[in-house]
């Protein structure tokens, strides 16, 4: 009988590997005992790559640096020209019922001149008069604010990146807003101060003022609050109710009211107040890019010139991030 019969068979492609392993560490501390500052440092392939910029980029970058740094400066003495408006200022946008979503005037334009080119082909006028009544049950013009004036919250996200062509000064703002990542956002007091700093650092941010049902969705399936320095996910009333237990504050729907309306001591600036505890205790909210890298690359698709103040359509924007 053959003693070695009750042994396990290993497969020749495995004890080639550990071999090639045995010789492949022999072989490295072979090298650490000759030459041990290479053993401590190695390089690898990727730091070889010699990373090769042009002339013409570089002068790009200085210009746009010079640029927001020029409109930076205009801004923080003469204020907003153009954008910015001390009235409220109602705008109508279309919603489609049947779809459930907003018409875009370009989509609305083409509908409009598809319906006229069929009512000069039909020549029922039961018809056309059908035609329109089912268009105008379908499509629903409906009023909103196009900016934040009289609202005392308001959400703000960082929509472009803060890369080595952003000025120092647009920088500091920006962490100062609490605004340090891409695609993060936070809930400010709609102040005075407020207003010209986000004014300064426009270009980057995107602001408006949420709906309660918003600032709801945000905070049940976005919040994270900071507890002794971490990021903790918002999931518990028991870690709200420990930290925010001596302002009255026990639950989820109390912060939502607390976000939703900013108290007098919020509006008058003073961070010790309930507005200023919430937002220090809740982590800025991460969202995500309302367009994918396929589409933004591959489909070479441009979100244009959005950003800055957009009042009440910014929930449908804080909707698509989430």
């Amino acid at each position: 009988m053959n003693p070695n019969s009750d042994l396990q068979l290993v497969p020749e492609t495995l004890l080639k590997k550990r071999h090639d392993l045995d010789a492949l560490q022999a072989k490295r501390a072979a090298e650490a005992i000759n030459n041990p500052r290479v053993s401590r440092k190695r390089i690898s392939d990727k730091s070889k790559k010699v990373k090769v910029v042009k002339a013409e980029t570089i002068l790009i970058q200085s210009r746009h640096r010079k640029n927001a740094r020029t409109r930076f400066n205009r801004v923080s003495k003469k204020g907003m020209q153009t954008r910015a408006s001390d009235k409220s200022v109602v705008k109508t946008k279309v919603w489609d019922s049947v779809k459930e979503e907003e018409v875009d005037e370009k989509e609305l334009e083409k509908r409009q001149e598809k319906e006229q080119q069929d009512k000069a082909a039909a020549d029922d006028s039961d018809d056309e008069e059908e035609a329109d009544e089912k268009n105008d049950q379908q499509l629903h013009k409906i009023p909103y604010k196009a900016n934040s004036i009289g609202a005392t919250t308001v959400f703000a996200v960082l929509i472009r990146p803060t890369i080595h062509t952003t000025p120092k000064p647009v920088k500091k703002t920006l962490s100062t807003l609490r605004l340090r990542r891409m695609h993060e956002g936070v809930f400010l007091p709609y102040t005075d101060a407020t207003r010209k700093m986000l004014h300064l650092v426009e270009p980057y941010v995107l602001y408006g003022m949420p709906s309660t049902e918003t600032i709801s969705d945000l905070v049940r399936r976005r919040g994270f609050c900071r507890v002794d320095g971490k990021r903790v996910p918002l999931a518990d009333n028991n870690v709200i109710e420990r930290e925010l237990g001596d302002v009255g504050l026990i639950c989820v729907e109390d912060l939502v009211q607390v976000l939703s309306s900013a108290s007098l001591d919020a509006m008058e600036g003073e961070k010790d107040g309930t507005f200023g505890k919430v937002t220090k205790f809740l982590w800025p909210f991460r969202l995500t890019s309302r367009k994918s890298k396929f589409q933004s690359k591959m489909l070479d698709l441009k979100e244009g010139k959005l950003y800055g103040d957009q009042g009440e359509a910014m929930n449908g924007y804080i909707r698509e991030m989430l």
